[in-house]
């Protein structure tokens, strides 16, 4: 019998790792992706930039999450955060977390913050007891669930007020920030994703 050789010992236990850092590199894959939809018909931000046109009635995000607890939403009428670009270093990033907004647990009342100072962070989370989605969350594998949060208001974070969708006359100015990594203290280090977008409101006809 022919003695087995060190690199025939090696060989296996080679595979093996490299079989094991493939999918730990694939479990590890962080992705986002932001659908905007309204009947039948829907956008999904793959720009950076992106202006969509709906009727004054309701609609809804649909959130992909891979590997990503979140998304941080900035909302207002007003164009003053729209302005950054793609590379814009944003004010405030690694405080974040402190200047979240209450959110409605599971879409109850399908609001959409609107805040000149706030983020609402519309997260997925199996280690909390509530989420702000819909409550009917949808996997797909992999560490990926797609979340679908309704909107049929805007809540006025700074003046205390609801304001129907109808009423509204000014676009709707949105910027989508996600995570990709935190320091040692939670504080946001690395951006994974940003998107913006203007919603011009139509008449239906």
């Amino acid at each position: 019998m022919k003695p087995i050789q060190p690199m025939q010992l090696m060989q296996p236990i080679l595979i093996l790792a490299m079989v094991l850092c493939t999918a730990n590199a694939t479990a590890q894959k962080q992705d986002v992706a932001i659908r905007i939809g309204q009947d039948e018909t829907s956008t999904i931000l793959t720009d950076f930039e992106t202006t969509v046109q709906l009727n004054k009635k309701a609609f809804k995000f649909v959130i992909m999450l891979e590997n990503v607890k979140g998304v941080y939403v900035f909302a207002s009428i007003r164009d003053s955060i729209y302005r950054f670009t793609e590379t814009s270093p944003i004010r405030d990033f690694v405080y974040l977390p402190l200047l979240e907004l209450k959110e409605d647990e599971y879409n109850e009342n399908k609001e959409l913050n609107i805040s000149e100072a706030g983020w609402s962070y519309w997260f997925y989370d199996t280690s909390i007891a509530w989420h702000p989605f819909h409550h009917k969350i949808v996997g797909l594998g992999t560490g990926r669930v797609a979340c679908t949060k309704v909107i049929k208001q805007f809540f006025d974070v700074a003046d205390r007020n609801i304001i129907k969708i109808r009423d509204i006359e000014q676009p709707l100015y949105l910027f989508f920030v996600a995570v990709a990594e935190y320091d040692a203290n939670g504080s946001p280090s690395k951006e994974l994703l940003r998107r913006k977008v203007k919603i011009e409101w139509t008449n239906e006809d």
